[in-house]
This record gives C-alpha cells, structure tokens and sequence, in this order.
C-alpha cells in the first residue's frame, strides 16, 4: 500500500485554522498538577467535535477518545 503524502499534507493543512486555535485554547488554561479540568474539559469538546464515537474521561482525569474501525 503506497501512501500519498502530498495529499495527506493537504488534508493536514484544511485542519491549520482549527488545530490552532485547539491549540491556543489549551496553552491558555492553567496547568498546574490537580487543576487540568480546563484541559480536559477542552479536549473532550474537540474530541466530541471531531466525532470520536465515544469519549469519556477516567478516574485520573485522562481523557479517552474511541473511534471505530471503519474504511477509510
């Protein structure tokens, strides 16, 4: 299976405005040990945005994301 990178660049480019300010959103929160929710708030929202199948955040505050197997 051969890959076409200029194509994969350019579907990564469609997403620059978005992965910036996802990413501005982020750095913009505190982070400081016990005090993330901001962060995990927000990364579930972009998780959710982005039509993970399911997204649930565990005991410790890790934020996980389920997508399905489907064809491309």
């Amino acid at each position: 299976m051969s890959l076409d990178y200029g194509k994969i660049k350019e579907a990564a480019q469609s997403y620059e405005k978005d992965m910036t300010k996802f990413l501005r959103d982020i750095v913009k929160f505190p982070g400081e040990s016990c005090d993330e929710k901001a962060h995990i708030d927000r990364i579930a929202e972009e998780m959710k945005k982005l039509a993970f199948d399911k997204v649930e955040i565990d005991p410790m505050g890790n934020v996980l994301g389920y997508m399905a197997q489907a064809k491309p």
